[in-house]
């Protein structure tokens, strides 16, 4: 599956435990919790991952599993299972619009599927899954790595908001990766794989949905616990086929 899997000092997180709380549980803003504009747009970025976005992307994967394995009619199932999905995804409102150009790449990383120049024109996306990553200047010490676990186990029980506010309290940076697939590529992409399949064409189906699969990119909120003026580093990411593990 094309996941957002990220190298992450120290902390770990459930992907689609992140994506479903995202969609069931808005965050709530807390009088007196800390807060500042790059707090505020991780937040906001984190409440858009879209639940039905993610499970679209899970069905194409799996349906491309399925023409591997021989089971035409699975994936046929699968890629009838990611329309419906991406036709909800559409009325969550968790969509935005903004050129290719313009989404900002982790460090470390290159966009998936990516060789050309990034596209300038405006263009529909929708968040499909996140991962939290830990700033490149993190340096473990006893009270970050209590704040670390304190962190981790928030996430675990969908407390993202209070995760933040722990990780904010011991000093530590982070950054929000999402991964978003652009609408109308993916909706006409994953069509066209359906008909393939339909027509017994299911080399150019599965051709049809890596497509769709290096369609997907990466687009970076960060929040920095430091003021602004001393805050200069960025995320510490790598691509890997692995979860969110401790270096």
């Amino acid at each position: 599956m094309n996941k957002v899997k990220i190298y992450a000092v120290a902390l770990a997180i459930t992907l689609v435990g992140l994506t479903a709380f995202a969609q069931d549980k808005p965050p709530v803003q807390k009088a007196g919790a800390l807060h500042n504009e790059d707090e505020t747009a991780m937040d906001r970025d984190m409440a858009k991952v879209s639940k039905d976005g993610y499970l679209a992307i899970r069905d194409v994967s799996m349906a491309r599993l399925a023409i591997f394995n021989g089971q035409p009619a699975q994936a046929k199932t699968y890629t009838n299972d990611a329309q419906a999905a991406l036709e909800r995804a559409k009325r969550d409102d968790t969509a935005f619009t903004k050129a290719e150009s313009e989404l900002k790449t982790p460090a470390g990383m290159t966009q998936p599927g990516s060789s050309a120049t990034p596209s300038t024109t405006q263009t529909t996306w929708i968040p499909v899954d996140g991962s939290i990553t830990l700033g490149e200047d993190y340096i473990d010490t006893p009270e970050k790595s209590a704040g670390v676990a304190k962190a981790n186990e928030e996430l675990k029980k969908g407390e993202h908001k209070h995760a933040m506010e722990t990780l904010k309290l011991a000093d530590i940076n982070v950054s929000f990766v999402m991964e978003v697939a652009p609408l109308d590529k993916t909706t006409a992409g994953i069509k066209n794989a359906a008909q393939l399949i339909e027509a017994g064409k299911y080399y150019e189906a599965n051709q049809a949905l890596k497509d769709v699969e290096d369609g997907f990119r990466f687009d970076v909120t960060e929040a920095d616990a430091t003021p602004k003026k001393a805050a200069n580093n960025t995320s510490k990411t790598a691509a890997s086929s692995a979860s969110v593990q401790k270096q």
